[in-house]
């Protein structure tokens, strides 16, 4: 209780409710010093609204569509991309979640599987949901693992390009709704580059698959995307690969793994940011089993319809995971054949998932994302 003062006003003192004022003064201070730490050190958050002029790269050439290139309203590596994680066995998971309190990643958790060599590894997307992008080493090859939550699309391709090996970060624009990173020559820090020598990045369209501005856009630079990558949940992960290891999150960075989610938005038609040729809004399905009831009826794809597109050789296919779970029936399988060659998914029901790999044993290029990315132009 505050104690009175001589003249009638009361007294605030710190069991009274003043240690409130001093941990919101403690608060702002903090946060102005972290904002004015930018004037003084060079490394202010560079790039806010939706001018793709004001993040600091160099835009030309473009090879893009400038109607639906924008800013995000965030910041260049607002969301810090995370290099070289820490690994653990997926043997060693059990007993990692029985020994703390909150749980690291369990059976019905989505997880990106990737398998490079014959090794086999899972990046938790509640960890990509605040890093998009990971910059890691598998089978002995530099991969980056870019996942996009605005279009849930996964690629996952070899860092080195052109005969140097980069890494990859968030430029904080977007290209039809979707993912664009910025390089780095691998080993450099970018906060401790010049302003000048920063703007020779250049920018990377993640579904495009290339180089849309910048010296890697002069030359039409290109992304391969690595088979054998798939959105899967973690219990059809271990079923199929038991000795796979998975990424350990920045424990910096725990407070964002809770926070972000995309839930909402994936039963939403809305789509916030331009997109080429943006399909039809239609009531998004409010379930997984809504959405395999309505494709039982003839597969109708709404805007976030999650669907996978196989390549093989210049032949594509696209199904909706939908599709494939009402087909796959009880077995929880289903077989198609893309360019000739035979595949087979496996598919469950809840949380909606598949993985899909080709019946002769060899890699197998897939593509998740939701529908309207894939019938965007890029």
């Amino acid at each position: 209780m505050s104690n009175p003062h001589p003249l009638g006003f009361p007294t605030l003192t710190l069991r009274g409710g003043g240690w409130i004022l001093l941990a919101l003064l403690a608060i702002s201070c903090g946060f102005l010093a972290w904002a004015l730490s930018g004037v003084f050190t060079g490394d202010r958050p560079i790039g806010s609204g939706n001018d793709p002029a004001v993040y600091g790269f160099t835009l030309e050439p473009l090879r893009a569509d400038r109607g639906v290139l924008v800013g995000s309203g965030s910041p260049r590596d607002f969301l810090p991309s995370l290099d070289a994680p820490a690994v653990m066995r997926s043997a060693d998971m059990l007993r990692w979640n029985a020994e703390h309190r909150t749980k690291y990643v369990v059976s019905n958790d989505r997880v990106a599987g990737v398998v490079v060599n014959g090794e086999a590894r899972a990046y938790p997307l509640a960890v990509l949901n605040a890093h998009e992008v990971i910059n890691d080493t598998l089978g002995g090859v530099p991969i980056a693992v870019s996942y996009s939550p605005l279009t849930d699309s996964l690629v996952v391709f070899d860092r080195r390009i052109d005969g140097q090996e980069r890494t990859f970060h968030v430029s904080g624009l977007l290209y039809n709704s979707n993912l664009v990173m910025y390089d780095r020559a691998a080993g450099a820090d970018g906060n401790s580059l010049p302003s000048a020598s920063r703007t020779e990045a250049s920018l990377w369209s993640q579904l495009g698959m290339r180089a849309i501005a910048g010296p890697a856009a002069a030359h039409d630079a290109r992304i391969l995307p690595l088979p054998d990558v798939n959105i899967t949940s973690w219990r059809m992960w271990t079923a199929v690969w038991p000795d796979t290891t998975v990424i350990m999150g920045d424990p910096a960075q725990s407070s964002r793994y809770k926070e972000f989610s995309y839930a909402r938005y994936y039963l939403s038609p809305r789509v916030d940011f331009p997109v080429s040729g943006l399909v039809a809004a239609v009531r998004e399905p409010t379930s997984a089993a809504v959405a395999m009831a309505e494709a039982a009826k003839g597969d109708p794809r709404s805007r976030k319809t999650a669907v996978i597109e196989v390549r093989e050789g210049e032949a594509r296919a696209v199904y909706s995971l939908a599709e494939l779970a009402t087909k796959a029936g009880d077995s929880g399988r289903v077989p198609f054949e893309v360019g000739g060659r035979q595949f087979e998914a496996t598919v469950q029901p809840s949380p909606l998932a598949a993985l899909v790999r080709a019946t002769d044993g060899k890699p197998a290029v897939v593509i998740p994302q939701l529908w309207f990315a894939h019938e965007a132009k890029w």
